[in-house]
């Protein structure tokens, strides 16, 4: 074989050295998930992902707990909701995340215990409006 294949494969094999990696460091793992939350809910997402994505599953957080439900399926099994009571599900939904948030839960119906008070106020309404639009949309 002459010197230029040995050259040619070389610079082949650096090239490509360092084109994986910077693909793989510019690809942004959250894109697909920040695209997908409406407008207005990424404080709720971002409280979500920092208080409650270690235990829960959310897709539109991209979050994949480990020991709490997966919201995507406790709380909308059947996706998204759509039609005329679109809203009514979403605020529904709302308030029972709100009242697991504040209330906690004892864990006689799911695995666990979730505490009360993890986040309060305006921050666990951010919340519970987050996972109400988004659960179900994975």
């Amino acid at each position: 074989m002459s010197k230029k294949t040995f050259i040619v494969f070389g610079l082949l094999v650096l090239f490509l050295a360092a084109l994986i990696p910077w693909l793989a460091f510019r690809a942004d793992g959250d894109e697909a998930t920040a695209a997908s939350v409406p407008a207005g809910l990424e404080q709720g997402k971002e409280l979500f992902e920092v208080n409650c994505g270690t235990c829960h599953t959310l897709y539109a957080a991209g979050t994949d707990g480990n020991f709490a439900p997966n919201l995507d399926d406790l709380l909308a099994p059947t996706g998204p909701p759509e039609g005329p009571k679109a809203q009514q599900t979403i605020e529904a939904t709302e308030g029972r995340v709100l009242n697991a948030i504040e209330n906690g839960v004892d864990g006689s119906t799911t695995a666990g215990r979730m505490p009360a008070g993890i986040i309060s106020g305006e921050q666990a309404k951010e919340v519970a409006e987050f996972v109400a639009t988004t659960a179900g949309q994975g």
